[in-house]
């Protein structure tokens, strides 16, 4: 279902792209925004959370998928060029967790769904990152104005 005003449309992929800003590092932990650009001409929408995951040399899902982090849901209007912001988070490597259940690995990037989209952008990142089956570390949250 697309979600968006009965004048403004919800965002598709095709309309966006993406990029890291203000990574941050410390404790083992490690923050940064994700910025939702409007490349298209046409105002769009995006209500709630992007879906992400990192993305193996291989092109598979590395590790578990991001989760939600606690923040309030709206609706972000993105005028062509406007921005939208999202919150990820993870452990900086290892990150206080045992390394055998960690079972840090490398990754090549994201793959980063906009709210409500079945179409994955992928944004380029080499790290390394926890990738065994019982961690989930990483998280990701909601859009906001930005």
């Amino acid at each position: 279902m697309r979600v968006g005003t009965a004048s403004t449309r919800a965002c598709t992929s095709s309309q966006l792209s993406v990029v890291q800003k203000d990574p941050s590092v410390g404790a083992g932990q490690y923050y940064a925004t994700l910025v939702f650009t409007n490349t298209s001409a046409a105002s769009c929408t995006l209500t709630g959370y992007p879906g992400l995951s990192y993305v193996a040399t291989n092109g598979v899902q590395s590790g578990n998928a991001a989760a939600r982090a606690a923040g309030s849901v709206g609706t972000v209007t993105l005028k062509p060029g406007g921005t939208a912001k999202a919150t990820l988070h993870d452990s900086n490597g290892v990150g206080g967790y045992d390394p055998a259940e960690c079972q840090l690995a490398p990754a090549q990037g994201l793959r980063i769904y906009p709210p409500n989209e079945q179409a994955a952008l992928f944004l380029p990142w080499k790290t390394d990152h926890c990738a065994g089956p019982t961690i989930h570390a990483l998280t990701i949250g909601p859009v906001e104005q930005g």
